[in-house]
């Protein structure tokens, strides 16, 4: 019977915002790995080395999107990893201390809009690429590509939905295959982009819209790298708390989720810059046929899938802080409601998100870079890592992260100073700049400034609140 408990417990614990205790992490250095990688070798790659072509050629490029996505994935590692793997709790559960019990609903809809955002970017991408293929192949038309575009983003969300429903380990499971088949695949497209077009082509290849200041042009590479690995923010602490110490999680983070951001992206930034489309399936149709296009489909399919599953899970679980989902919804409909706008969009407005997908890039920036600061700066400087685990989930006044109705000013403070300073530098929807951006970027001056503006708003308005002299 206590068998029986303890494992109703631990799965309660896994699918839920409970924490998991070390003896329930079933992941290790290696699940994460694979995890990590089958999420971070993504679709959304392409697209993001399709916008650093406008700027940088292929040598300027590679150096900025690498350095970009490093030092993105150091910011969210020392955010997240710390607190999630010590305490066994997730994302928003971990903001708790930065913006108060209620004030982490702010956390919460970050997280989901967020991972709304790149799931409708994956999908829809698989969608699109499938119903290319089929006009390719003379399977449908012209009239009947959407049609078969938005059936095959269908599909992909019910793929995602199924190996959902069994939760932490089976994402495990199958991650280990899913990483090995998308990293032989990415590899593979690269090695064809290369050689069907040839390094001098790709090396000759100038910039779509270069501004004529390379200075300007490598900050603004290395700024859309920096802002695009941010969002991985959301879904760490979901997944490190999996893993029983900050040591077996830290280097697989960095290594497979950040870098592999980068390092597919490369795929996206040569193709732009050698045909004028970021989307590997174009050009492989034309250079290849349509059996290597279908090759390409695949590869989109297994790590669009996999990054779509990662990011539903720790999207039901941020669901799960809601009180409405705490009781009575049970683990398969939570993944059915995260998963269902998706569907959604991809059936009803799939031209119109896609068409605008720059304006999602520039979201993440300005809002993670301020979020990331401020848990820097109060897990390490103002509690000296150690957080009151019990205070995560008292919701009445006795909790000591109530602070002013549940909300902590020094983290609303923080977000504003860091989203303004961010909007100065760069606008993210026009992309017009200020001094200094082409010395600094944006995220890392609006990093440091919420960091310091939530640091000094603690001491002078919640000096005698929280539980910083733990």
């Amino acid at each position: 019977m206590s068998t029986t408990m303890d494992s109703r417990a631990t799965h309660e614990a896994i699918e839920g915002t409970w924490p998991v205790l070390p003896k329930e992490r079933i992941w290790g250095a290696w699940g994460l790995t694979a995890v990590a990688i089958s999420a971070g070798v993504a679709a959304w790659s392409y697209m993001i080395g399709g916008y650093v072509a406008y700027y940088l050629d292929a040598v300027m490029g590679t150096y900025a999107m690498i350095a970009g996505s490093l030092v993105g994935m150091f910011f969210v590692v020392l955010a997240t990893i710390p607190c999630s793997v010590r305490y066994g709790v997730d994302t928003i559960t971990a903001s708790i201390p930065q913006f108060g019990v209620r004030g982490s609903y702010f956390s919460i809809f970050l997280q989901y809009a967020s991972i709304l955002g790149w799931n409708c970017l994956l999908l829809i991408l698989l969608g699109r690429a499938t119903g290319r293929i089929a006009l390719a192949a003379g399977w449908v038309g012209e009239s009947g590509v959407s049609t078969v575009s938005a059936l095959g983003s269908l599909a992909a969300i019910t793929v995602s939905w199924l190996l959902l429903r069994k939760g932490a380990e089976s994402i495990r499971n199958y991650s280990y295959f899913i990483s090995i088949i998308v990293t032989s695949l990415a590899l593979w497209i690269l090695y064809k982009l290369i050689t069907g077009f040839g390094t001098e082509a790709i090396l000759s290849g100038k910039p779509l819209a270069s501004s004529g200041d390379r200075l300007w042009d490598y900050t603004a590479g290395l700024e859309i790298l920096v802002a695009s690995v941010l969002s991985w923010w959301p879904y760490m602490g979901g997944i490190v708390r999996m893993v029983p110490s900050a040591r077996q999680a830290a280097w697989p983070a960095m290594l497979c989720m950040g870098l592999p951001t980068g390092v597919i992206s490369l795929i996206g930034l040569y193709s732009a810059l050698v045909t004028g489309d970021s989307d590997p399936t174009a050009w492989l149709i034309q250079f290849g046929g349509v059996y290597l296009g279908i090759g390409a489909l695949v590869f989109l399919a297994m790590a669009n899938i996999g990054t779509a599953v990662v990011g539903a899970y720790v999207a039901s679980i941020g669901l799960k802080q809601i009180p409405v989902f705490q009781k009575g919804v049970s683990w398969n409909w939570i993944t059915f409601i995260v998963l269902l706008p998706v569907a959604v969009i991809a059936v009803l407005i799939p031209n119109f998100f896609f068409d605008n997908t720059g304006s999602f890039f520039a979201f993440l920036g300005v809002f993670f870079a301020p979020v990331c600061g401020i848990q820097i700066v109060d897990y390490f400087l103002l509690r000296k890592q150690q957080v009151n685990s019990l205070g995560l989930y008292q919701t009445d006044t006795d909790s000591p992260y109530y602070f002013f109705g549940g909300i902590n000013p020094a983290g609303v403070l923080g977000v504003l100073a860091g989203f303004f300073s961010y909007v100065y530098l760069l606008n993210p929807v026009s992309y017009v700049s200020h001094a200094p951006f082409k010395y600094t970027s944006a995220s890392i001056p609006a990093l440091v400034i919420s960091a310091l503006v939530y640091y000094g708003a603690t001491k002078i308005l919640c000096r005698n609140m929280g539980d910083y002299n733990n």
